[in-house]
């Protein structure tokens, strides 16, 4: 039997819902593509016909969560910005956005976009990577830095977003108000290399 365009999206709606769910209530470890295809009214197998293992499942949200994050920031986005208080816009707007799947998004994380297994484990997560340092060389380039090599720069950039990150899972400080300061100071340290100046002063941030 055919299966049509729209019934593949549901599917794969549905998939990705029962899958969050599990994460959040189960926890990622404990979720097992059989409990979600259970959940989602699919067989186990067909389940790998939407994604191929557990960790692609979770960075594809991870991915699409990015994804809207990103636009947000560019309908936030002034144009008056300097580039600390937009850098601080953009990676703002990608945490709004990842905060329904904070709960379980430490090991999923830790498993796809490692800077070692990443393109092994799970080509979704090289993927984000590569589509969130494209968004950030097209932030540095809008206002002209270039004392840094781009891979100097990329990879000082995203060492600290994955600091970030890794701090933000495990904030338990009211409103994650310690992250915003961590994101504050990695963005101040991350403008004085790639502009080879002082820090720009970063501004009244987003909350």
């Amino acid at each position: 039997m055919r299966i049509s365009e729209q019934t593949k999206q549901e599917t794969r709606a549905r998939i990705l819902e029962k899958a969050a769910e599990l994460f959040i209530g189960k926890g990622f470890e404990d979720s097992t593509t059989r409990d979600i295809a259970l959940a989602a009214g699919l067989a186990a197998g067909t389940l790998f016909n939407y994604f191929p293992s557990k960790e692609t499942l979770a960075m594809t949200m991870v991915a699409e969560a990015l994804g809207r994050g990103q636009t947000d920031f560019q309908h936030r986005r002034s144009g008056n910005e300097d580039l600390a208080e937009e850098f601080f816009l953009f990676v703002a707007s990608g945490l709004r956005r990842l905060r329904p799947l904070r709960p379980f998004l430490g090991p999923v994380l830790e498993r796809s976009l490692s800077p070692f297994p990443r393109k092994n484990i799970c080509p979704e997560g090289e993927t984000a990577r590569l589509e969130h340092l494209a968004a950030v060389q097209e932030i540095i380039g809008r206002h002209g830095f270039t004392e840094a090599p781009d891979y100097v720069a990329m990879t000082i950039y995203w060492s600290l977003y994955l600091g970030i990150l890794a701090f933000w899972t495990n904030d338990e400080s009211p409103n994650q108000e310690a992250t915003q300061a961590l994101i504050d100071y990695s963005i101040r340290t991350f403008v004085q290399v790639i502009s080879g100046t002082g820090a720009d002063t970063g501004g009244a941030h987003a909350d």
